[in-house]
């Protein structure tokens, strides 16, 4: 991806929630919820990796499936409940705790990371792109693989820009910073989502110019 494929885009640039139909804002809000729902599977894998959290979830799972199984048992036309009760109390007896993430724990403490965000891919060097996620410390921005390898390191303190548009299919998310600057792409159905979670990540980090603050303090009188 090239800067000649991308005209450079400022915040203010992209149009207002306002030009949007009522159409598209209904799609909008069914992304929203269908996205919201999504993010419940890592709040589940996270409770998963916490082993006592999860025994008293699979306790609670199963006790609710036995009832359901018995329910039958004092209402004659309560039968379809069974075979629910059944598959809530083999889910939770074959269900076990999952192994933490000892690498990426073992990174955030390292680096004294505050937040991670999932930052995208990234094209660098390499011919194919990286997943990377984005480790925000007091000092620096680390962008870090799947292989926990950092590929890009930015200054926080030199964060000009970071702000999300489309592009295509995809979204993209344009950091620059004082000496670089890097894009990280966003696909597939919550890539607007999740380009701008990340964008609003980064947006606290970002170091405002004098014009800047001229024109903020306008604004603001």
């Amino acid at each position: 991806m090239t800067e000649d494929s991308h005209p450079p885009i400022f915040p203010g640039d992209l149009p207002t929630g306002e030009a949007a139909s009522g159409l598209s804002k209904l799609r909008a809000s069914v992304g929203d919820s269908l996205f919201e729902i999504s993010r419940a599977f890592p709040k589940l894998l996270a409770l998963r990796s916490t082993p006592s959290a999860w025994t008293a979830f699979r306790i609670l799972l199963g006790a609710m499936g036995a009832g359901l199984v018995v329910l039958p048992l004092s209402l004659w036309n309560a039968w379809a409940f069974a075979p629910v009760g059944l598959a809530l109390f083999l889910l939770a007896v074959l269900l076990p705790p999952l192994r933490q993430d000892r690498g990426i724990a073992k990174a955030v403490e390292q680096l004294g990371a505050y937040q991670v965000l999932d930052g995208g891919r990234l094209f660098s060097r390499d011919p194919e792109p990286h997943s990377v996620s984005f480790y925000l410390t007091p000092t620096r921005v680390w962008a870090i693989d799947e292989q926990l390898r950092p590929l890009v390191v930015i200054p926080a303190d030199e964060i000009a820009l970071a702000t999300a548009f489309p592009s295509r299919d995809d979204w993209v998310l344009r950091v620059s910073w004082q000496s670089d600057s890097a894009e990280f792409i966003f696909a597939g159905l919550f890539a607007e989502r999740r380009a701008r979670l990340a964008e609003n990540g980064l947006r606290h980090l970002v170091r405002l110019t004098p014009l800047d603050r001229a024109q903020a303090k306008a604004a603001g009188a």
